[in-house]
């Protein structure tokens, strides 16, 4: 009886990391829509929710060189809340970049963001990335973007970090919208065999 909260557009398979823990299997998978289907895909969202939130997610949505025309179909379509899911890399490195991405439509960027130590991306992304979530995060704050931050928690690794991050992204507020926790989940390619990793 309600309407569509979120609708999340997968605009590409591709991605610039090769994460252990993803909901997307982009080691083997190579699907990229083209334009007309993604403006299929805008369509249906709004046919079955209207006016949602869209999230343009993959893969790692920034390794396309057309995101700024995506952002801007999907604008002209009527949709007044697009929003970007990133690991941050790209909008880390190129501060006018991420300025393209919101002229061209981009109101949030929902940033994956596991933990304040290094250690945990090592266990998790595999590479030191913590310079590069704080160098996204203020990007955004010098774009003047909001930007909800997106850990994945693991038992024993960083679920007790929950808290520092939530202080985190208050001291960053109102740039930083929110923190939205996903816990890890054990199916498809990270089957449930990491023993005390996994929650009780």
């Amino acid at each position: 009886e309600g309407k569509t909260c979120t609708a999340v557009l997968e605009i590409t398979y591709r991605c610039n990391m090769e994460c252990e823990v993803c909901f997307a299997d982009t080691k083997k998978a190579r699907y990229e829509p083209g334009l007309a289907e993604i403006k299929r895909m805008y369509e249906t969202a709004y046919r079955n929710g209207g006016d949602c939130s869209i999230q343009l997610s993959g893969g790692e949505p920034t390794v396309r060189a057309d995101l700024p025309e995506i952002l801007r179909m999907g604008k002209g379509m009527g949709f007044s809340h697009i929003q970007v899911n990133t690991n941050g890399l790209r909008i880390a490195k190129d501060l006018e970049y991420l300025r393209e991405l919101k002229a061209a439509g981009a109101d949030l960027i929902y940033l994956q963001f596991d933990s304040l130590r290094d250690e945990v991306y090592r266990e998790i992304r595999g590479k030191n990335l913590l310079d590069v979530k704080l160098q996204a995060v203020a990007n955004c704050e010098q774009a003047s973007i909001g930007v909800i931050l997106v850990p994945v928690l693991v038992k024993g690794l960083n679920d007790r970090e929950a808290g520092d991050l939530i202080v985190y992204a208050r001291k960053h507020m109102p740039i930083v919208k929110g923190v939205h926790f996903q816990p890890i989940s054990y199916f498809g390619r990270y089957p449930n065999d990491h023993g005390s990793l996994i929650w009780d």
